[in-house]
């Protein structure tokens, strides 16, 4: 049986987030989608992504600083 992958996608376009959605889900993957890093940094306390792809720039916590703090916290991502 094949196991479905989890990808977060973390970005502040909603254009990109709908693509990259849109296009995961046809290679069915699970698919959620974060407009910042804040929601995506909450759902962490309960479940784990097996990849993310997330926008570099963005208000807030940028992406490479979100990216830091899932290797630090999160070696096995």
């Amino acid at each position: 049986m094949n196991e479905r992958h989890t990808i977060w996608v973390v970005d502040d376009d909603r254009a990109m987030r709908w693509v990259l959605e849109r296009a995961l889900k046809q290679a069915d993957m699970n698919v959620s989608t974060f407009e910042s890093v804040q929601p995506a940094l909450r759902a962490l306390e309960r479940e784990r992504p097996d990849a993310v792809i997330t926008d570099i720039r963005m208000p807030g916590i940028d992406g490479l600083k979100f990216l830091q703090h899932l290797q630090t916290n999160n070696p096995t991502l």
